[in-house]
């Protein structure tokens, strides 16, 4: 899209507000718009304005609102002058006989003229419409209108992130990937203002890009421009001395403690600023921390601030927390960054143990940084870019890299800490989603010759394994450095290299071989912490995948004593799988409560994420009923650094967003993340649980957009590659699925041998199994019994639907009573399960459509063709012709019903099923006539 309509912002997403501020003009005396600075006030007050006076209303502007030469509104300098030369309607008249005098700024008004506003108001003379800053005093008369109810008190708040993408789409004209989403969202928090500027000043350095129609931006990757700049700094006037200290402080060492902030003398300073919402105070149990209210301001306060004056300010914050106590590990890598930012760099031991916390909280990008400072011999080594500067691109791990390297054999005194460094780098480029590059470091330091503490040597031979075998798919070389390494050390000290081999074993889908694996490792001698922590909790996963939940368990508890001491990620993933058992033994709530007890799944929290306990959380909390919740945590997680993991890849958070926004209601969302998922797959490696994870979701988002036939056929076949390589749990959601929306038409002889053996693991998955032969039995009774066993695990939703297809299988079968108590059944469950029934459930309640269904490719064009590709792109998207595209658009029109590519939105929603509003916005709705503006 070219930038020289830079401004053209549709307005959208503002539908609740419009209406309210057209009943208050119509019915009472006006209202009164408040919001922070930059959300939008000033156009929805012109808006509404020319929409008054489109009706022929008498509409007079004070201060430039709303006025333009095109218009039929009076413009006024002052109020004064407004109320002067107005002719107010008779008291006896009707409200849309009164004049509509409109004042943007209202909180600028001296209280003289305030009180004779109100007075005319109150006469029922005059409608008022005003914009006031939220942070700012309003005079007497401006006060009186509300309080006394006069006029509607209108609160206008930021975009949240279903609002905000439609607002994007609608300036863009396209999708906006739903990484890029979360960025713009992480700098913005949805204040208007600064989302339009962010999104131009992208458009104009070419950073927010159009790839196969959909539009991807990798976030802020140099200073920003003046404009952009600048309207920032128009929401940072006035500041006291003290005031700006604080804020230009915040921008280069945020988040600060309260007791930092007060050792400065700068409390008063943050009251201030937080009543006027320019900070914002968070509280995580005894610790305050203050942080800036818009993230994007922190960049362009910091690009405007003196060097010297940066460099003062970090070394005081780094100062106030070492004589805090620095007792957390947190407080340490703040340390060492805000020194080496200020130019004081610590010794190497000291930034190898900062980027080892950076790497252990998936802080990747500065865990790369300190590694290679650590790799400097003279600050002339390597061109290394300030910490939080723009990413190194891969021609840094080339000859100098090497050099570096290398040379260190002849160099004994800084030859190992520098190895290590090395070492630990090409870890962090694995988890960059470098692989390339992180083998050429790992082998270089691996090669060297040079003595390094034995667990950092074997724990850099895990990395290079996993690196070659499944990112670089060097697998027969992957297992002789393997081999190798472990007859090198020997059995007895490899450790974790016997988890690795229980990794690989669960990577390539061989569970029972790696469940043989690890329990003969186990078994050999007594576990060291190397081998305890590397094999037990892949070993409970692989046990809990084969359906035997209670083994997995009783595996974990045996060692739950000396978990304590085992590293982060062994522990988070030993909680995430023994929640994962609990609640496949059918203990919903207590798995829910175990997970939501660690504190450290939720990007944001200061804490690490681990991208396998997070899926776990968010399965459970979906299938609790909080998928909205759910959602929320899996936003975070695609926009974050930590989006490769193994066996995670990037495409199953994804896919998984996919499946929850489709049971929350937006499955017009669902249906565009499915887009990106597919496309996402042709661009990463995957595994074979990752793989069937994400063709699951992919499934239930087909089911809930009402096409049952392609997500039964996809269920069914995930079902038997799944049974075939033992993964009983997945076998039996995914024929459960396909019973779901087939009214056990897809589950077949052939399938009740696997859900007979299902049955075997107990707790939830035996009621599952149980359920879909229920389902392909139309078995009332049956279903009855699954709905109460599912009440009291918890899974609410589930058990609402299981009451509902009772109720139908009884109606078939005559029983006409029971099914009445069926129906209630579900009805009673439905507002405690959060969500409404799934429309394949609904579908018999519903009247017939006319239109006949999309066929699985005339939907996939729609919902390309709704997002604003062109033809040629969604050609070029699905590898057809141009007029096969137009010959699908024209059958969908007809089948839905339109005449025009605008109205394909509104179509799909009425084919599957208008979601249930999740918030007050109304999504993918553009006013028409596309000519206003949005702020």
């Amino acid at each position: 899209m070219s930038t020289s309509d830079s401004f053209d912002w549709p307005i959208t997403a503002r539908d609740t507000e419009l209406r309210t501020l057209r009943n208050a003009v119509q019915r009472r005396g006006g209202a009164l718009l408040v919001g922070p600075l930059g959300v939008g006030k000033s156009v929805l007050l012109a808006t509404a304005l020319r929409r008054a006076a489109d009706e022929g209303r008498t509409v007079l502007s004070v201060g430039g609102a709303g006025w333009s030469s095109g218009t039929r509104i009076r413009g006024f300098g002052t109020l004064t002058e407004c109320l002067e030369a107005v002719r107010p309607a008779a008291a006896d008249g009707t409200a849309a006989d009164r004049p509509l005098v409109a004042v943007d700024d209202v909180h600028l008004l001296d209280t003289a003229v305030s009180v004779r506003l109100h007075r005319l108001v109150a006469a029922g003379r005059l409608s008022v419409l005003a914009a006031a800053r939220q942070d700012a005093p309003t005079p007497t008369g401006i006060d009186k209108l509300w309080v006394e109810r006069l006029v509607e008190h209108v609160e206008v708040a930021p975009f949240d992130r279903t609002a905000m993408d439609t607002v994007l789409r609608a300036r863009l004209g396209g999708h906006t990937d739903t990484a890029t989403l979360e960025r713009l969202w992480a700098a913005t928090h949805g204040n208007a203002l600064m989302l339009r500027e962010l999104v131009e000043h992208a458009l104009e350095d070419g950073s927010l890009t159009c790839v196969d129609g959909t539009w991807r931006w990798p976030g802020l990757t140099r200073r920003p421009g003046k404009r952009l700049s600048d309207v920032i700094r128009v929401g940072l006037r006035d500041l006291s001395h003290e005031e700006h200290e604080l804020v230009q402080m915040l921008a280069v060492a945020e988040p600060l403690e309260a007791e930092i902030v007060a050792a400065a003398g700068l409390s008063r300073a943050a009251e201030a600023l937080d009543l006027r919402r320019i900070v914002t105070v968070e509280r995580s149990r005894s610790r305050v921390r203050l942080r800036l209210a818009v993230p994007l301001s922190r960049v362009v306060i910091a690009s405007r601030m003196s060097d010297l004056t940066a460099a003062r300010l970090r070394r005081e914050v780094a100062d106030s927390l070492e004589r805090t106590g620095a007792r957390r590990a947190d407080d340490i890598l703040r340390i060492v960054t805000l020194r080496t930012e200020a130019g004081l760099v610590p010794e190497r031991e000291q930034l190898l143990g900062a980027a080892r916390i950076a790497l252990r909280r998936r802080e990747f990008p500065l865990a790369e940084r300190l590694c290679l400072l650590a790799l400097q011999e003279e600050p002339s080594d390597l061109d290394t870019p300030a910490l939080h500067g723009p990413v190194p691109d891969s021609a840094l791990f080339g000859a100098d890299l090497r050099r570096l390297v290398t040379r260190v054999v002849r160099d004994p005194e800084q030859a190992v800490p520098r190895v290590r460094a090395a070492l630990l780098l090409g870890q962090v480029l694995v988890g960059r989603d470098r692989p390339a590059e992180a083998e050429t470091v790992l082998k270089a330091a691996l090669e060297s010759g040079v003595a390094v503490p034995l667990d950092e040597y074997v724990g850099a031979v895990h990395t290079r394994v996993t690196n070659l075998a499944w990112s670089l798919r060097r697998v027969q070389e992957a297992g002789e450095l393997l081999d190798r390494t472990v007859a090198e050390v020997g059995a007895d000290r490899a450790g974790l290299l016997h988890g690795t081999r229980v990794l690989i074993a669960v990577m390539s889908d061989r569970l029972q071989e790696a469940v043989a694996l690890g329990d003969t490792a186990l078994d050999a001698t007594a576990p060291d912490l190397p081998l305890a922590q590397s094999v037990v909790p892949t070993v409970a996963f692989a046990r809990s995948e084969l359906g035997d939940p209670a083994g997995a368990l009783q595996l974990l508890n045996r060692y739950r004593d000396v978990c304590d001491e085992w590293d982060t990620d062994a522990q988070l993933l030993a909680n995430s799988v023994s929640a994962r058992c609990s609640s496949l033994l059918g203990h919903l709530r207590s798995a829910a409560e175990a997970l939501d007890a660690v504190h450290r799944y939720d990007p944001g929290h200061g804490r690490p994420v681990l991208l396998q306990a997070l899926l776990d959380r968010c399965r459970l909390l979906r299938m609790l009923g909080q998928s909205e919740q759910a959602v929320a945590l899996l936003r975070g997680a695609i926009a974050s650094e930590a989006a490769h993991e193994y066996p995670v890849t990037s495409a199953w958070p994804l896919a998984q967003l996919a499946g929850a926004l489709a049971e929350s209601g937006n499955h017009s969302e669902a249906l565009r993340t499915l887009v990106e998922v597919r496309a996402l797959r042709g661009e990463v490696l995957g595994f074979p649980i990752s793989e069937d994870e994400i063709a699951y979701e992919s499934a239930l988002v087909l089911a809930y957009t009402g096409d049952h036939s392609s997500a039964a056929a996809q269920a069914v076949a995930l079902a038997e590659r799944a049974g075939a390589a033992g993964r009983t749990v997945r076998a039996t959601n995914a024929l459960l699925l396909a019973a779901r929306v087939t009214e056990g038409a897809a589950v077949r002889f052939p399938h009740r041998a696997l859900l007979r053996a299902a049955r075997t693991a107990g707790g939830l998955t035996r009621v599952l199994a149980d359920y879909a032969e229920a389902l392909a039995d139309g078995d009332g009774a049956a279903l009855t019994d699954v709905c109460d066993r599912l009440v009291e695990m918890g899974a609410l939703p589930l058990a609402g639907e299981a009451a509902a297809q009772a109720a139908r299988a009884f109606r078939a079968s005559g029983q006409h009573r029971k099914g009445r108590e069926a129906q209630a059944a579900c009805r009673e469950l439905l507002p405690g399960s959060g969500v409404a029934l799934p429309p394949w459930v609904e579908a018999d309640t519903r009247p017939e459509r006319d239109s006949a269904s999309l066929t699985p490719r005339e939907r996939e064009v729609a919902v390309l063709a709704a997002t604003g590709m062109s033809n040629r792109d969604i050609a070029d998207r699905l590898v057809v012709s141009v007029r096969t595209v137009e010959n699908h658009l024209h059958r969908i029109y007809h089948k839905l019903g339109i005449t025009a590519r605008n109205d394909l939105q509104r179509g799909l929603d009425k084919l599957i099923g208008r979601p249930r509003e999740t918030n007050r916005m109304a999504p993918l709705r553009l006013y028409e006539g596309g000519s206003e503006h949005v702020a």
